[in-house]
């Protein structure tokens, strides 16, 4: 099932299939990825309970892992929807206790102010014991230019020391590409397949074409420490993510939830919350 939402300027359609956008219209003009390359078929996937590569361990028992966790295979059901704003809902089931074991359930809720579209994750514990959670977010960005034709402005001056990870496995692999220190990064073409790790001070960055003032669009990720920046090998488009944990080592043993820095215990019967927003120029 598919849902519209929006405003005069910014209008916008979420699947129940994983509660993924898959389509972003400002003005008129498509501003999400629709895969005309044919290399990537998402758009905006979730990530939960965690991004990138992870092993999901609990009181010494492993679970199959699964990239970006589970969510975006998971169908939603809708709990309320207005003019502008639609609000999706998930509860785990018995397939997802066998990847995650852990009684949950999330709301996903898009909202559409003028030419600003704000997203709200809500996971609330079900169950009796502490779980373990971060949200991960994807959203692309349509292009009409190449994405090393583009720059990310930082609110803040940030040493932009990248982390990597592995094109084989996702994890990262204990190596690092200095861009040396500023609030602009020149998007690298090498690098953006596989993908640009950093660890901000910044909360906010903007996407525009290299050495022009016009933004294309502005993210803002208060509750996020991580973003990462990833593109397809062929394709005009970038996707830029806040994630609030980053991928598993490579070469280490698999280590329990509780101690996976960027992940949040929530306590029984109470909810993890965090919020992004994109606005659209």
């Amino acid at each position: 099932m598919i849902y519209e939402f929006g405003s005069d300027v910014l209008r916008c359609q979420v699947s129940t299939l994983g509660a993924e956008l898959i389509s972003v219209v400002h003005n008129g003009k498509e501003r999400l990825w629709q895969n005309e390359s044919g290399y990537w078929n998402g758009h905006a996937p979730i990530l939960f309970p965690y991004g990138g590569n992870c092993a999901v361990m609990v009181d010494g028992v492993l679970y199959p892992e699964q990239k970006h966790g589970f969510i975006s295979a998971q169908r939603f059901s809708l709990h309320e929807k207005t003019a502008d704003s639609v609000t999706l809902c998930f509860s785990s089931n018995e397939e997802t206790r066998r990847l995650y074991p852990f009684d949950f359930s999330l709301f996903i809720t898009y909202l559409v102010a003028g030419n600003c579209l704000k997203i709200t994750y809500k996971a609330v514990n079900d169950g009796q014991r502490t779980m373990y959670a971060g949200f991960g977010c994807h959203e692309s960005y349509a292009l009409d230019v190449e994405a090393e034709d583009c720059e990310v402005v930082f609110e803040k001056e940030e040493k932009l020391l990248s982390l990597m990870a592995s094109g084989d496995n996702g994890k990262l692999t204990g190596e690092t590409v200095d861009f040396g220190v500023g609030k602009v990064l020149p998007l690298p073409k090498r690098l953006l397949n596989p993908t640009v790790i950093l660890q901000t001070n910044s909360r906010a960055v903007s996407l525009r074409k290299r050495g022009e003032e016009k933004l294309l669009a502005r993210v803002s990720y208060p509750d996020f420490s991580n973003l990462l920046i990833w593109a397809v090998k062929k394709g005009k488009m970038v996707c830029i993510e806040p994630w609030q944990n980053l991928p598993d080592e490579d070469q280490k043993a698999p280590q329990e939830l509780c101690k996976k820095q960027g992940l949040t215990a929530i306590a029984a019967g109470e909810t993890l919350t965090a919020f992004h927003e994109i606005t659209y120029f």
